[in-house]
């Protein structure tokens, strides 16, 4: 993004400044002697009188002068007395190294309107052209400008427009129709371009494409500041590179710092890991590719076979390279305060998250709830392992504790200061209890619940089939004690620090993204801009 949008004005304010010679060359010839236009030569002059004028005919080499302005031409029109000329053929105005050519010059000196006309009209400066077939001017206003499509080009620049207009008062240019400026740094395609050449601050209207080497951005109304390195894109805003899109209602730029900011229905969208983040605010540091949204910010991460949809208050994203590799690099996402999400096999609820592309490792911080299936489980801190994009271990540390609904006012219940769950095919198969472990689960003879179990141990393994206890291992100093199910008091079978969370599970993906949810914004302007692409490469 280091570039996109900072496109070099040099050619247009270049030929501002070529613009402000042809405003200056010519005068009122009632105007004080001096700012009168000389006759120098000719091979053969007439004098005519026509619809009672009285005019002057030069033909052949006819040349004038204007203070330190030469004029030359093949053949004229003169009358003195109403101040106007015509010049026709080979026109040249030549004014120390600026050079205009054309085919025709009407000069009306009470009105202080010109016009030079021809197949080709060329305005030269050193390394700088403007060519278009009509160009008109009015030395009294300091304005210029062309109705026929004009081609500015510089050494490195080309801009390119259906019409132009130079205003010196105001230190305006113009420019508008299928505006286009290529530049080194990149070509920028637009309905209008205006130009200040005082503050030095560009706008842009209208659908406006905008190519560099590896970016390409479009707005529909925005502006740059030259002085200060500074660009504005908005309306159906979005940036895209070749691993990320970001998308705002307004999308703002400070080269000097390389940081951005995207303010509006914003979203930045990683297209390798294919993670969607959502807000209505954003900041951006290029630098170490660090980014943070906030105001009611969310998430979606695709894999091939579900989709996480997450909530938090403030989102920080980290980059960070491989430590054996200075190419590839991984992200580092952190979710921070009420953080909720779903997918449909598991779900959670905490205070902060952190999920690492690297080894695909989601942590869950303060208070973390997380439900898998039928079971509920809660820890003082939980940190969930993937392979191939199924979930595969997760480990539990500090007051781990498993739950899930058995029957009536019965629940099975693990307790350890540390658990680790090992899953096939996103369903438990088998847990390890560690430390002070606790478990309560009940036996059934067909679908009756019959008894209770409550044992205790250091160590526990217990395997699970179907969501169902199917063997208990006890690792260490066992105890047990089996209660029969009519007779079983509940404080028998309550473990310590038992809560049923259910009311705060995330019910499907519309608990944690608005209804409206739309996976990304349009992409405004796509189809012209395939159009260009594809003429880029012929």
């Amino acid at each position: 993004m280091d570039k996109v949008g900072i496109i070099e004005m040099k050619s247009v304010l270049r030929i501002f400044f070529i613009v402000t010679i042809i405003l200056g060359m010519l005068t009122p010839t009632h105007a004080q002697q001096k700012t009168r236009i000389r006759f120098e030569g000719a091979k053969s002059m007439k004098n005519l009188n026509i619809n009672g004028q009285k005019i002057i005919r030069y033909i052949g080499n006819v040349r004038f002068r204007h203070e330190n302005t030469r004029i030359v031409c093949d053949s004229a029109y003169h009358n003195p007395d109403d101040s106007w000329f015509d010049a026709f053929g080979n026109v040249s105005i030549q004014q120390g190294s600026t050079r205009i050519t054309g085919q025709t010059l009407h000069y009306d000196g009470k009105t202080s309107v010109g016009k030079i006309t021809g197949k080709e009209v060329k305005l030269i400066d050193d390394e700088t052209t403007l060519t278009t077939q009509t160009l008109f001017f009015n030395s009294k206003t300091n304005v210029a400008y062309y109705t026929t499509p004009g081609v500015i080009t510089t050494k490195e620049s080309k801009l390119t427009s259906q019409r132009g207009y130079f205003n010196r008062s105001s230190n305006l240019l113009s420019f508008a129709g299928n505006v286009v400026m290529m530049d080194p740094d990149g070509t920028i395609y637009t309905d209008s371009l205006s130009y200040n050449t005082q503050n030095e601050l560009a706008y842009f209207y209208g659908p406006t494409h905008i190519f560099n080497e590896n970016n390409f951005a479009y707005c529909e109304k925005g502006w740059y500041n030259k002085k200060i390195e500074q660009t504005n894109l908005q309306q159906n805003a979005y940036i895209l590179s070749k691993e990320n899109k970001i998308f705002g209602d307004n999308i703002f730029y400070d080269k000097s710092s390389k940081f951005a900011r995207a303010i509006g229905n914003v979203v930045l969208i990683d297209t390798v890991n294919r993670a969607y983040i959502y807000g209505q605010k954003s900041n951006f540091w290029l630098d170490t590719e660090q980014a943070e949204v906030s105001e009611n910010p969310y998430l979606m991460l695709i894999d091939n076979s579900d989709t996480l949809f997450l909530k938090a208050n403030h989102f920080k994203v980290i980059t960070k390279k491989h430590e054996n590799s200075t190419d590839s690099t991984y992200r580092i996402l952190k979710a921070l305060g009420d953080v909720a999400f779903y997918r449909s096999d598991v779900q959670g609820f905490c205070d902060s998250m952190i999920y690492n592309t690297r080894d695909s490792a989601i942590d869950m911080y303060v208070d973390p709830i997380l439900w898998n299936d039928v079971n509920q489980m809660t820890a003082d801190h939980i940190t969930i392992h993937s392979k191939n994009n199924k979930i595969n271990r997760m480990d539990f540390n500090g007051n781990a504790f498993i739950t899930s609904f058995e029957q009536d006012k019965f629940y099975n219940q693990i307790k350890g200061k540390t658990i680790t769950a090992f899953f096939s095919k996103g369903k438990a198969e088998k847990i390890d209890v560690n430390g002070n472990g606790q478990a309560v689960y009940f036996i059934r003879d067909g679908n009756t619940l019959t008894l209770a179990n409550r044992s205790e141990s250091a160590r526990i393994s217990i395997m699970v089939k179907g969501n169902k206890v199917s063997r208990v291992t006890f690792r260490e100093k066992p105890s047990s004690n089996l209660y029969p199910i009519e007779k079983v008091e509940l404080e028998d079978v309550m473990l310590k620090g038992f809560k049923w969370l259910e009311a705060k599970r995330p019910a499907n993906r519309y608990s944690v993204v608005p209804k409206d949810f739309k996976e990304q914004p349009e992409e405004r302007g796509n189809k012209k801009r395939l159009e260009i692409l594809s003429s880029k490469s012929k």
